[in-house]
């Protein structure tokens, strides 16, 4: 199935997931890494502990339990109850995911392996989830060492670069991608951020000679 890639930001936003078993608790998971506000939806209680920050509603599922939702999982082991949630969740304008269920899905989970904000997600359209974490498992450890920190470190390179360079985006492109490179990862390594600040300052210099 064709599908377009998107990292969705859902810091803050409110992500619904009905049902507390294996599946559900992974959603939940990967929700909190993503800094969601997650509410939890069950007849029984988690079979294990969950951050506080976990709204856990032990009770019969009902449509209100959507309300103020970006995204809903539909996580129960009943094939009819899913589905409706999935209606439920358009009718509230949320996006809906049903586990094992293509067919109903707005949207795909990848599977995913994060590095701070560097985030590396397999997807196959929802047909072979297995296979999105078998890619996963195998290409992961071939990331770069403190991939996350370097990202970090570039992001704020990056504030500072639109300071120094407030109107002119081609050159703030231009220079950022100069700044990206085999040497200035290996400079960054060894000398961290500062070393990263130091070539900045140094392709600002030479932008400022031509």
């Amino acid at each position: 199935m064709k599908t377009f890639p998107v990292m969705l930001d859902l810091r803050g936003r409110i992500a619904v997931v009905v049902g507390a078993g294996p599946v559900g608790l992974r959603k939940v998971a990967g929700l909190l890494d993503a800094e969601a506000r997650v509410r939890l939806v069950d007849t029984r209680r988690p079979a294990e502990p969950l951050p506080e920050t976990v709204e856990v509603r032990v009770a019969e599922y009902r449509p209100e339990m959507l309300a103020g939702a970006a995204v809903v999982f539909a996580c129960t082991d009943q094939a009819e109850l899913n589905s409706r949630i999935a209606d439920d969740g358009r009718a509230a304008g949320a996006l809906v995911n049903v586990a094992d269920v293509p067919g109903e899905c707005d949207f795909y989970a990848a599977s995913i392996e994060r590095r701070g904000d560097v985030v590396l997600a397999f997807g196959t359209g929802g047909s072979a989830p297995g296979l999105a974490a078998w890619l996963r498992r195998r290409l992961s450890a071939h990331l770069p060492e403190r991939v996350g920190p370097f990202a970090e470190a570039l992001d704020a390179l990056r504030a500072d670069l639109r300071r120094e360079v407030p109107s002119d985006s081609r050159r703030r492109m231009r220079v950022m991608k100069r700044l990206i490179c085999d040497e200035a990862y290996a400079e960054f390594l060894a000398a961290g951020p500062s070393a990263l600040g130091q070539r900045l300052r140094s392709l600002l210099d030479e932008e400022s000679e031509n």
